[in-house]
């Protein structure tokens, strides 16, 4: 059992420790967890773009003597609208950052990567060693009997920041 969860670590964080792969598996989780904001904001451009066209139009209508009684009360309302969905863009907005990888964690991630498959490569292992870099990485591991499966979290945490977590399953 531990040499075939062994096996899909090494695997998953070799793969994760390549060119700028660590770097865009961050960015991809971070967009992945976001998405449902990423939308908000999008709807809420569009939605003001839309009563900012409105807003234009009775304005013109307006200034062109086409105005009813209604339109001064309609366009009050849709400027109020407007105010509110401007509000809550900035608001969303705000909250939502890119992430930002320092090119320090990530060396020093990489580094450790390489020296954890170092360490499971060698012929003498330091069990020590070895335990405080896999407690970097693997945040959970669960033993599943029923199914016979292995479910190991890996996660890179930067400042109490998880910039990114996978769950492995390793079938025995």
């Amino acid at each position: 059992m531990e040499e075939v969860v062994t096996n899909k670590l090494r695997t998953t964080l070799m793969r994760l420790s390549m060119d700028n792969q660590l770097e865009e598996e961050i960015r991809m989780y971070h967009n992945e967890k976001n998405k449902h904001v990423i939308a908000q904001v999008s709807s809420l451009a569009a939605e003001i773009a839309f009563l900012e066209k409105r807003v234009d139009a009775v304005v013109g209508d307006m200034n062109a003597g086409k105005g009813k009684s209604f339109h001064q009360e309609m366009l009050d309302e849709m400027k109020m609208e407007l105010m509110e969905k401007k509000s809550e863009h900035v608001a969303l907005s705000a909250g939502l950052r890119e992430v930002d990888v320092p090119e320090e964690y990530s060396a020093s991630a990489k580094y450790d990567i390489q020296t954890l498959i170092g360490l499971l490569d060698a012929e003498l292992q330091n069990p020590q060693m070895l335990h405080q870099i896999v407690n970097k990485f693997v945040s959970r591991v669960v033993v599943q009997r029923e199914t016979k499966n292995v479910y190991v979290t890996v996660q890179f945490v930067n400042a109490d920041e998880v910039l990114y977590e996978k769950k492995i399953v390793v079938g025995l």
